[in-house]
């Protein structure tokens, strides 16, 4: 894989993407995490997902009272076909709101910022994973969403690289299962299907929603709600996912699962 990597913003005056090394320190989304984000996948000219990506986003922005006129994803698709053409991508895409201020918002207009690296999916297996005991997540009105502010994820992950982990599980305020380090988590026991209810403080993932979907559609048995882990002690099959693809867990502590791949997820993400 290469080092591939570059960054633009949007320019409102000239109403396009430019090539851009830096952006002003002095913003919303650096001093408040007054934003949201959108981590996407570009292949064969474009987003996939892209009405999952839209209708997550501009959740966010009604929550956020930002403003939607130029959050295009239509528009920024065109682009990244007419820079990039058929190259696979991972977009990171930062949207926040402009000026800067103290904790009062003095606007709902946004500033965007596009990050984009060479696309590499998500491993197809996670060898070992492990439930964190010191990081929980708690229900918010934002809790589904990609918002700027991800020290949860961030303070887990740490433990995790620390750990010498390849994944780990975040619990709710409760101590029900809620998600993975950056993904939504599934798993199967027997021929049933569960996933943690989004009333668990897990985020509504992309991954999430096409999984959910193609579920529904072969007409597979799933249950969305609240587990204790004891619940994964009974799994035949744990993965978990996000926009980038389906990872399978070997591992969770000491009990072991199998990572042979499941029929009705194959094609999914391609």
């Amino acid at each position: 894989m290469s080092d591939f990597e570059t960054n633009y913003v949007f320019d409102d005056k000239l109403m396009k993407w430019d090539s851009a090394d830096s952006f002003p320190i002095s913003n919303r989304g650096m001093n408040f995490g007054d934003g949201l984000f959108e981590s996407m996948v570009f292949k064969n000219g474009e987003i996939r997902f892209s009405e999952k990506h839209e209708a997550r986003l501009k959740k966010g922005l009604e929550l956020l009272g930002l403003s939607e006129d130029k959050v295009d994803i239509d528009g920024l698709e065109k682009f990244l076909e007419s820079t990039f053409g058929k190259k696979s991508l991972r977009i990171r895409w930062n949207v926040f709101r402009a000026k800067s201020g103290t904790y009062t918002p003095q606007s709902s207009e946004v500033h965007q910022i596009l990050f984009i690296k060479e696309f590499s999916k998500a491993p197809e297996i996670k060898k070992l994973a492990f439930i964190t005991n010191e990081i929980c997540l708690f229900p918010n009105p934002w809790s589904q969403l990609k918002t700027l502010n991800s020290l949860p994820y961030v303070l887990a992950n740490k433990e995790r690289e620390e750990k010498k982990m390849d994944e780990v599980i975040l619990l709710d305020q409760r101590g029900f299962i809620s998600e993975a380090g950056s993904a939504n988590i599934f798993w199967k026991i027997g021929s049933e299907i569960f996933t943690p209810s989004l009333r668990c403080s897990c985020l509504a993932g992309v991954g999430r929603g096409v999984i959910i979907e193609a579920l529904t559609a072969k007409g597979l048995e799933l249950h969305e709600g609240s587990f204790l882990p004891e619940h994964l002690a009974k799994a035949d099959t744990v993965w978990v996912s996000n926009a980038m693809g389906i990872s399978y867990l070997g591992k969770i502590g000491l009990i072991e699962y199998s990572t042979k791949p499941l029929s009705f997820l194959e094609g999914l993400f391609d």
